[in-house]
């Protein structure tokens, strides 16, 4: 399993995208574990969503109208990751 933390890039902006509500309980616990916080609370204590946004200094945000074009742009400077690939062996 690759860490959360291992997908932080100072020059991309990275989302996480998940497939379910379970997948992204998995993700936030693996975050909470791994020291990320969500606007200053712990993952764990967040309603689900379907795409999350993967900050340089640990912080996870629900992504809005803005950041779900960002995601589906394709730019150079984006990177969407499958919650689910995360936790595969």
């Amino acid at each position: 399993m690759k860490t959360i933390e291992s997908l932080i890039n100072a020059n991309k902006k990275v989302y996480v995208r998940m497939s379910s509500d379970e997948i992204c309980r998995r993700f936030y616990a693996q975050a909470e574990h791994e020291g990320f916080t969500f606007g200053g609370e712990k993952p764990t204590e967040k309603h689900p969503s379907d795409l999350i946004a993967v900050l340089p200094d640990k912080t996870l945000c629900y992504v809005g109208t803005i950041g779900r074009i960002a995601a589906q742009s394709g730019a150079e400077n984006v990177v969407v990751v499958n919650g689910e690939a995360l936790f595969a062996l």
